[in-house]
């Protein structure tokens, strides 16, 4: 998916400015651990006003002051479901990575429609419309994620009575369809490495990389879960993880080879000093101090390892195609609860199996990861 570039944030007006720039391209001001939003960067007096009008209720009742369903503009709408969303993150009931991806979907809409945009004159035609223009960014599978942001937006501002009545999309604003999804899949090739392919890729790897490429084929680590990996999770004298994956919450342990603790010892031994005294618990730095998680959680994993990649001559893998091969060389194994435990797969609700098992015993585990070490390293034929 290919992105703009983010806008640098603008600086305060004035230093008695209330209000700071947010992420997501408007002013806003944090009240009690509650960030309440307010105009674009490049209205500060507007949003300053809109904040003038709002405080005394605010700060006696947590609550921004609403106005009537006909009045209600497509800001108003992102501003209080980006709230909920945030109130959400602070409860522990959403991960702060899917907040950030509400967010950028949020921006996206506001830019479209314009933040003083009545809903009440979106038409189903407005929304075709914007499909086809997200369309010509995305592919199927991010433009399908687009859709369902939109949808629920909308969705709750009905539900919290900021709406009088459901938006109308209409059929112009549906999402891809199965069979689209599949020949979107089937235009990107295999996204499956073979163990040669690895094996060139530890051979080529820097220190850091090296480790994150083993984490990632040894436990079908993502970028993320590279990216906020601590030293906490990982018992190197027992061999084990315990880390629950950041986008799920699910909780996952992970046998780890000799080879991964080699890589992971050798990464601490050459770790410089974090730049930012929060990072210190993280287990990858970069050489310049900084930590793996750029504006994009993980997007620093998947620049740096994509130049491993390019230098053992696979140019069109990227890291996450790891944990896509981890998945598929593990149900080899025949044990899919014990690989599903691994991966950190959130179960459905309607799978009663994982409702009753309390847990995979560790041996299961083993065997998964064995069978995954003897594919990569033991048969010279892959």
């Amino acid at each position: 998916m290919t992105q703009k570039p983010k806008a640098k944030k603008p600086a305060k007006p004035h230093k008695d400015f209330p209000l700071f720039a947010h992420a997501a391209g408007v002013w806003a001001k944090k009240v009690k651990g509650k960030v309440y939003y307010f105009g674009p960067w490049d209205d500060p007096q507007a949003a300053l006003k809109q904040w003038n009008e709002s405080k005394d209720e605010i700060l006696q009742t947590g609550l921004k002051p609403g106005k009537p369903s006909d009045a209600t503009t497509v800001a108003d709408v992102v501003n209080h479901f980006l709230t909920f969303k945030q109130d959400q993150v602070a409860t522990g009931q959403l991960a702060e990575r899917t907040f950030h991806r509400y967010q950028t979907g949020c921006g996206t809409l506001v830019a479209y429609f314009g933040r003083n945009r009545p809903v009440a004159d979106l038409r189903p035609t407005d929304f075709a419309d914007y499909r086809r223009h997200m369309s010509k960014r995305w592919g199927a599978v991010a433009l399908s994620n687009e859709i369902q942001i939109v949808r629920s937006v909308f969705k709750y501002a009905y539900e919290v009575d900021l709406l009088e009545r459901p938006v109308k999309f209409g059929p112009g604003f549906k999402k891809p369809t199965a069979k689209a999804l599949r020949l979107n899949q089937s235009r990107k090739g295999p996204q499956h490495l073979t163990a040669l392919q690895i094996r060139k890729c530890l051979d080529v790897a820097p220190v850091n990389s090296k480790a994150m490429i083993l984490l990632a084929i040894n436990g079908g680590l993502g970028n993320t879960d590279i990216a906020e990996l601590t030293m906490a999770a990982i018992d190197l004298p027992t061999g084990w993880m315990n880390y629950p994956r950041p986008k799920t919450g699910t909780a996952r342990k992970i046998p780890l080879w000799p080879e991964t603790i080699a890589a992971i010892k050798e990464v601490l031994q050459h770790r410089v000093a974090p730049i930012d005294p929060d990072d210190k618990a993280l287990v990858f730095i970069g050489q310049r101090g900084q930590n793996y998680r750029g504006n994009h959680k993980g997007y620093r994993v998947h620049q740096e390892t994509k130049r491993v990649f390019k230098k053992a001559g696979i140019p069109e893998r990227s890291f996450y195609d790891l944990r896509r091969t981890f998945e598929t060389e593990a149900e080899a194994s025949r044990d899919l609860a014990a690989v599903q435990a691994i991966m950190g797969h959130a179960p459905p609700a309607n799978d009663m199996s994982a409702r009753y098992r309390q847990h995979v015993h560790d041996e299961r585990l083993q065997a998964v990861t064995d069978h995954v070490h003897a594919w990569l390293f033991e048969n010279d034929n892959n």
